[in-house]
């Protein structure tokens, strides 16, 4: 496989009123301007990290917004990292009421598409949530990504676990009645946070992915079917063997929450920190950082402060007061 280019995406699609659907970490419905807000600041720290560690690597914001629908931050900061804005649709948007939750999550499989008129043979794409942050250079996940065809991030649930309504044993099902035969061995989950494809793997996605889907469009209400893009990337790699953990090795999803925590000494040596709980909390003070200093000045300060912040490796006192001081106010905007 020759040499060729890589890309690191993320994305915002804002819902309308008509089409909304709820968002719990970000404590609302896809059409609110709360919701709006957290996600155009978490775009700070993600995007000013990715690009202080991967400056060679082309970056892109998928959105269905229009520039000028865009903070004055946001584009400001977009300009500094030569980050390009692509203006895509939401096609692959499931029906109303599919599911209660993220209904937005399918863009990914429109930002796929798009990906791949651009993407030549050779070229890889990480597509990365916009809660994450980049500690290091992912020279070495390209790299893995050129050689194997992808890295992708096994959460590692049990196969009877309930996630977003259905469970690994009953996404087997669905594969197996779409495709007429079981898979090649149980299936696992990946995540849809860090989603990393080689140029061929993107095409045999786009490919695959309209038979998958109109299937599962006709399976019954109330049965087991798929709810969100992960499950549609599990069934979707294992039918196009390119199933890996190669991805556990780069990111973790790091829960930070009072009533759930499972990260660990060590886990802030991981080149991505996947932070869910953090949108309105620890991102929300590097944005507050970032807008300020507008660049990683001080690498070991500002790690150390990220770290503070957003609770890597453990929560201290300082985190959990301004905790409860974000929270309250949160609350109370949203009266």
């Amino acid at each position: 496989m020759t040499e060729g280019r890589d890309y690191i995406a993320t994305w915002f699609y804002r819902e309308s009123h008509e089409e909304a659907s709820f968002y719990p970490q970000a404590g609302g419905m896809g059409d609110s301007a709360l919701v709006h807000s957290i996600y155009m600041q978490i775009l700070v720290p993600f995007l000013t990290t990715f690009h202080h560690y991967n400056a060679d690597t082309k970056l892109l914001f998928f959105t269905n917004l229009g520039a000028h629908e865009l903070p004055a931050f946001l584009t400001r900061l977009l300009l500094r990292t030569e980050a390009e804005i692509v203006s895509v649709p939401y096609t692959r948007r499931p029906p109303k009421g599919w599911y209660k939750a993220w209904m937005n999550q399918f863009y990914l499989y429109d930002i796929l598409e798009a990906m791949e008129k651009r993407m030549k043979p050779g070229d890889t794409v990480l597509v990365c949530d916009a809660d994450c942050l980049c500690r290091k250079p992912l020279d070495r996940l390209f790299g893995e990504v050129r050689r194997d065809g992808s890295a992708l991030y096994d959460i590692g649930y049990p196969t009877t676990y309930s996630i977003n309504g259905t469970s690994m044993e009953q996404m087997e099902g669905v594969y197996s009645l779409c495709y007429g035969e079981p898979p090649s061995k149980p299936l696992r989950y990946y995540g849809g946070e860090f989603v990393a494809l080689r140029q061929d793997a993107v095409a045999g996605i786009n490919r695959e992915y309209d038979r998958l889907w109109q299937f599962n469009l006709g399976l019954p209400p109330g049965g087991p079917r798929i709810h969100e893009e992960a499950q549609m990337l599990s069934l979707l790699a294992e039918r196009l063997h390119i199933r890996n953990s190669n991805g556990n090795r780069y990111v973790k999803r790091m829960w930070t929450g009072p009533r759930f925590n499972n990260v660990k000494p060590g886990d802030e040596n991981y080149p991505v920190w996947h932070l869910p709980s953090e949108k309105r909390r620890g991102l929300y003070r590097l944005y507050l950082l970032l807008e300020q200093e507008r660049n990683i000045r001080d690498e070991a300060a500002f790690w150390k402060k990220a770290g503070e912040y957003t609770g890597i490796p453990h929560v201290g006192l300082k985190k959990r007061i301004w905790d409860l001081y974000t929270q309250a106010r949160m609350k109370w905007q949203q009266r």
